[in-house]
């Protein structure tokens, strides 16, 4: 059976393949970091309705805004 720290582990080890078989810079890994933390957010505290703002303020020391002054946005 998953347990959802088996299916955090599994989406992270996912993550990482791609990390190591791509050599992606910074603002990419970053990416997959902010959209790793999105689905784990999403399963872990059952908030289909939640939107890019909840999860950084609930999983990241910056603001909104500056995280999407990571990518320009």
């Amino acid at each position: 059976m998953l347990t959802l720290d088996r299916v955090e582990d599994l989406v992270n080890y996912g993550a990482d393949i791609v990390l190591d078989g791509l050599d992606l810079g910074d603002r990419d890994s970053d990416l997959l970091g902010l959209a790793v933390v999105s689905m784990m957010h999403l399963l872990r505290e059952d908030k289909s309705g939640a939107e890019l703002d909840d999860v950084i303020r609930a999983h990241y020391e910056s603001t909104p805004d500056e995280v999407r002054d990571w990518w320009d946005w």
